[in-house]
């Protein structure tokens, strides 16, 4: 069926329930000559004469009686369907399916999803945490948050959610106290250093020494640090430093309470890497759904502010 059929069809029902091709015409917002041309064009489509017409009057044939009441149906449906997805954007439902890294999501993403919920409990959400899935639209995800350089994807659109990720290197006061505090990265040669071991699989030797990475005179320099402690959970290495073991380096979105309560304190700051943005990622499409619209716009109110990331 083409859609000039479905078209005429529909003019034909408003020229029927509004009684003349003229008031017809007025309600599409056309002439009453292409009204007319729509309604020839759609009886010799079908071969029968729909309506009968007179200078003065028109009444419709049976067959055009027969095509009404089928169409009138058909119309009504059109328009319930519509107003359904009116409806269903201005009223938030149905699964949100969302990706997240495994930390963030743990320390920061869950409470945020909870509140949510709470907000809109005719939303489903589903909340994958771990690394980014390479072509996550195939997976049929909705969102993905990205703490990482952004891939060059036509397929993807991102809106930032905040600026406030970076990497530091965090020790306890107790833990200051008794060792000292570094001045600059050289300086960790002489401290116990918490390590991210990201293959837990493999055999290591506490001895051996990994790289942390700073900038100084915006230059990229790395030290080679040690330790007698590696585990591969970062919001496990924060609380290693809480309790005073070590220093760990960690991202500032997964130490926000601990610094403002006091359990950890900043080293090193003047030689931070540079602040990485967190992206939402979603498939590129004409309509963004509410409900995705909506979560990014929770996220963005939720973490952009300076009271939720700093301590004071």
């Amino acid at each position: 069926m083409s859609e000039f059929i479905i078209s005429d069809a529909l003019t034909f029902v408003t020229v029927v329930d509004e009684g003349s091709f003229a008031a017809a015409a007025k309600k599409w917002l056309i002439s009453s000559s292409v009204v007319s041309k729509r309604i020839g064009r759609l009886e010799n489509h079908l071969r029968a004469q729909l309506i009968q017409r007179t200078t003065r009057s028109m009444a419709l044939t049976e067959s055009g009686q027969l095509f009404y009441t089928r169409w009138k149906r058909i119309k009504g449906e059109i328009s319930d369907a519509e107003m359904d997805v009116m409806q269903h954007q201005q009223q938030p439902r149905g699964l949100l399916r969302i990706n997240a890294p495994v930390s963030f999501g743990q320390v920061h993403l869950v409470s945020a999803v909870n509140d949510f919920i709470q907000l809109y409990p005719e939303i489903q959400l589903e909340l994958i945490l771990g690394s980014q899935y390479a072509g996550f639209i195939y997976n049929g995800l909705d969102l993905s948050i990205f703490i990482k350089e952004l891939p060059n994807s036509p397929l993807l659109q991102y809106r930032k959610i905040s600026e406030r990720s970076r990497s530091g290197v965090y020790a306890s006061p107790a833990y200051l106290k008794r060792f000292g505090t570094p001045e600059k990265p050289e300086d960790l040669v002489n401290h116990n250093c918490l390590l991210y071991q990201s293959e837990p699989g493999i055999a290591f030797n506490l001895g051996q020494s990994l790289n942390w990475s700073f900038v100084e005179n915006e230059k990229k320099i790395e030290v080679p640090v040690k330790g007698n402690l590696r585990i591969n959970s970062n919001p496990a290495l924060v609380k290693a430093a809480v309790a005073g073991i070590g220093l760990a380096k960690a991202s500032n979105f997964l130490v926000t309470e601990e610094l403002k309560s006091g359990g950890l304190i900043e080293v090193l700051s003047t030689y931070r890497e540079r602040e990485i943005d967190i992206h939402a990622a979603y498939p590129k499409q004409r309509y963004l759904p509410f409900k995705v619209k909506l979560f990014i716009d929770f996220l963005i109110e939720r973490f952009r502010t300076d009271a939720y990331w700093n301590k004071d």
